[in-house]
């Protein structure tokens, strides 16, 4: 995610980074429409092919651009809910929408657009801190965003699924085996309770996750996960760890464009290589900074290394 406009400084650098991913995203939408191509002139099926998004606030001065982005998917893509993803059509690109820490400005905002336009959608919920700031998002919200309050959160319409986000937000991957099955376990009884309904997803805060927190959500009940990895839906039905892309409602309209068409999804390889590449050069073999977090960052990475893009 990027900060909210006028939260962060404006950085040349920052720019810069955006703009090179846009050409290599562009690059890559266009080697990978060429393939399929070939792969149908070869006589080769289509498989189905998808993504998940993931938002985070949509401010107010926002809103009309977050339901032309909606609109926008709906005329590229087949809009499902995160629990049909185990049935990606052939010959059909599907887009699954997510919103991460539950904040209001979503129940303000997005979902009146989504309810207008039939679109379901999952909001991952922070469970310990329910109509308060969030001390984690300094950096990236507006001082106004709040957390839903039970009231908001129990509000919400059926087209609006509910997923955990922990209890409190930390880096699962860097707090003790206790803390992380204890975020993990008990934010899931919370919301149960809170709701009284079934809550079967799990979105990892940062992204962040280790084979350790993956043991965790297997027994707490989690049906599946989510990290930030920008990687495509697995075309395996079974696949436990799904990855997301970044969106925000101040995308540029080409980069939002590429984005749910999979254009994004070249990222995590690049920095699979770079850490092996790291990794080579270090004298123990282990990451430069002397650090093992990399690694149970970048297990996403294994989901899939097929093109995803949709024509």
């Amino acid at each position: 995610m990027s900060a909210t406009p006028g939260v962060a400084t404006p950085s040349a650098r920052r720019l810069a980074l955006r703009t090179i991913k846009l050409g290599v995203s562009l690059s890559y939408f266009v080697l990978s429409f060429v393939w399929l191509g070939v792969r149908r002139m070869l006589g080769k099926k289509w498989v189905g092919t998808g993504v998940v998004l993931y938002y985070h606030g949509i401010p107010p001065d926002y809103q009309a651009q977050f339901e032309e982005q909606m609109r926008m998917v709906s005329s590229h893509a087949r809009l499902v809910a995160l629990s049909d993803l185990n049935d990606l059509p052939t010959g059909s690109h599907s887009v699954a929408i997510t919103f991460d820490d539950a904040l209001e400005s979503v129940v303000e905002n997005a979902v009146p657009v989504l309810l207008r336009l039939g679109i379901p959608a999952t909001v991952f919920v922070v469970t310990d801190v329910l109509g308060t700031n969030p001390e984690w998002g300094k950096r990236y919200y507006s001082p106004e965003e709040r957390v839903m309050s039970a009231e908001q959160l129990r509000g919400l319409p059926e087209l609006i699924c509910v997923g955990s986000h922990s209890l409190t937000h930390p880096d699962l991957a860097l707090v003790s085996a206790e803390a992380a099955a204890r975020e993990i376990t008990r934010s899931r009884e919370k919301l149960e309770l809170l709701l009284q309904r079934p809550v079967t997803m799990f979105g990892f805060p940062y992204g962040s996750f280790s084979s350790a927190t993956l043991r965790h959500c297997r027994e707490a009940g989690y049906e599946r996960v989510f990290t930030t990895e920008p990687t495509p839906v697995s075309r395996d039905a079974s696949e436990f760890v799904v990855g997301r892309v970044a969106v925000d409602p101040w995308d540029w309209r080409l980069e939002f464009r590429l984005k749910i068409l999979g254009a994004y999804c070249w990222q995590p390889y690049t920095r699979a290589t770079k850490h092996k590449i790291r990794q080579f050069f270090s004298p123990t073999g282990r990451n430069p900074e002397g650090s093992e977090s990399a690694e149970p960052r970048n297990e996403a990475n294994k989901l899939s290394a097929r093109p995803t893009v949709h024509p």
